[in-house]
């Protein structure tokens, strides 16, 4: 990581993510960009480009299942989260980072045509195959340490 690189994710929720949350404690959520850095002055860029792609979008649901494992050694419980929104949010949302300064994938396989939607499973994520998650929020979460700090939000009407 480079020394003026800064962490982030964005994630889909049904309700606003708290401005600080424990990331052992995140709400049940679709992941819709995985981690990612960007350098600092790049940052800024983010709320516009996150406003941009989801404008005019209204809220939607989306169905979790079936279970999967994600992670080297398959030891990240995920229900996958499949919805043509999700993708075409993620494509988007990967192609506008792309162009900001300092941008890299934490992972690069799950970018782009590798990108598969889910909702990591944890100690406070109650969820199970065929529940319903309605996708009412997009929050661009900053991961420094333990907790995640909510940078910035968009709201679906």
């Amino acid at each position: 990581m480079a020394s003026d690189e800064e962490l982030f994710a964005v994630i889909a929720t049904p309700s606003p993510v708290p401005p600080i949350v424990d990331r052992a404690r995140w709400p049940v959520h679709v992941t819709v960009a995985g981690i990612f850095g960007v350098g600092a002055p790049g940052v800024a860029a983010i709320p516009d480009l996150l406003e941009s792609v989801l404008h005019g979008m209204a809220s939607f649901d989306v169905e979790l299942g079936p279970l999967d494992r994600f992670g080297a050694g398959g030891d990240v419980p995920v229900l996958l989260a499949p919805h043509p929104l999700l993708d075409e949010i993620h494509e988007s949302l990967a192609a506008g980072l792309g162009h900001i300064p300092g941008f890299s994938p934490v992972e690069p396989d799950y970018w782009g045509d590798g990108y598969r939607p889910h909702a990591t499973l944890g100690p406070a994520v109650s969820a199970t195959a065929g529940d319903m998650l309605a996708i009412r929020v997009f929050s661009l979460v900053g991961l420094h340490g333990p907790d995640g700090h909510r940078r910035f939000a968009v709201n679906l009407p």
